[in-house]
């Protein structure tokens, strides 16, 4: 019998695992600045899900386009979830600060927050655990040079006491400790090394309560090597809807004293009025006026500091053509993505 048959004739009589719909999903990004500036950025991932016979769920997805070879496993059921492989630096750790004592992680160059490691978390009875171990290497199992991962593992614990939340985070090492460098001086240069957000063998503790409009949080975080204040912060945000106005205020006791207040008025359906003043920079006040007709949204924004900003954005479903003037250094850039 003719090789071929006889290999099909196997695979026939073999049982057929199911298979998961696969989704692929991508875009393509290209940016024209006057300055002669073009920028072209293309994303493609695979994505599949597929409810087991024990009721969980399985998902992977795969990072086509990425500089590695990277993706995500996940597991899904009634014990919690469970994700392998690209996770967020400091999600488990910042699922826990519910009184914002500590910032977000962020790489020195902001060109993203995901290590490879492996990420827990579960609800039972109002108590939510996250645990998750970093990686100290890439999927490539090497340390790149000038984005050092550091191994570390993180623990949090929230509990809600009727709408009042408790939570406590721990972490051995710092979340993401990259440095923003492109040369193998700078490399060397510890001062680029960023050190906020999550840190080494750092500790918050806070708590949140709601009282219908307005929400108070309270926090406190501990750090061995005193690169941040252990001082507590205390913040509280008011949210107020009259009719067409809304105002949004939120305060803290950080260091600088921190506020920011966000109007907000709708004059018609097509035309919004807004402004935002801002005291983390400069207390600078923004004024924003949109307008929305069809497929089409305008909007114009100034500061007190003279600068002007206008976009012009086109919605065409899967495909965006964005015309924008940046007023801090004149340049207009043309956008046209396409997604699907």
């Amino acid at each position: 019998m003719n090789k071929t048959l006889i290999a099909l004739a196997i695979a026939a009589a073999l049982p057929v695992a199911a298979q998961a719909d696969m989704t692929l999903s991508g875009s393509v990004t290209t940016e024209f600045v006057n300055t002669g500036v073009v920028d072209t950025d293309a994303a493609l991932a695979l994505s599949a899900s597929e409810v087991l016979a024990n009721g969980m769920t399985a998902t992977a997805t795969f990072d086509v386009l990425g500089g590695e070879s990277q993706g995500t496993a996940s597991l899904t059921g009634d014990f919690g979830s469970l994700t392998i492989g690209e996770i967020d630096s400091d999600g488990a750790f910042q699922a826990a600060d519910v009184g914002g004592a500590v910032g977000n992680t962020e790489d020195a160059d902001e060109a993203g927050t995901t290590v490879s490691g492996i990420h827990f978390s579960t609800t039972q009875a109002g108590l939510t655990l996250s645990a998750q171990v970093n990686g100290s290497t890439g999927p490539t199992g090497a340390a790149v040079a000038l984005d050092v991962a550091t191994r570390s593992t993180q623990l949090g614990a929230t509990y809600d006491f009727n709408g009042l939340t408790v939570g406590y985070a721990y972490a051995s090492a710092d979340a993401d400790s990259s440095a923003d460098a492109s040369t193998a001086a700078q490399a060397a240069d510890t001062s680029t090394t960023v050190t906020s957000g999550v840190n080494n063998a750092m500790s918050a503790f806070g708590v949140s309560y709601s009282f219908g409009d307005l929400v108070v949080t309270a926090g406190k975080q501990n750090n061995s090597n005193g690169t941040v204040s252990p001082d507590a912060i205390v913040s509280a945000t008011y949210t107020m809807t009259v009719d067409a106005l809304t105002v949004v205020a939120q305060t803290d006791t950080a260091p600088s004293g921190d506020y920011q207040i966000d109007l907000s008025y709708a004059m018609s359906d097509a035309l919004t009025l807004s402004s935002e003043i801002d005291s983390t920079d400069g207390k600078q006040t923004t004024l924003v006026a949109s307008y929305v007709a069809g497929n089409m949204t305008a909007s114009v924004s100034k500061t007190d500091a003279g600068d002007t900003d206008a976009t012009v954005a086109l919605d065409f479903g899967n495909a965006d053509l964005t015309l924008f003037r940046d007023g801090s250094n004149s340049d207009t850039s043309v956008t046209y993505a396409v997604a699907f």
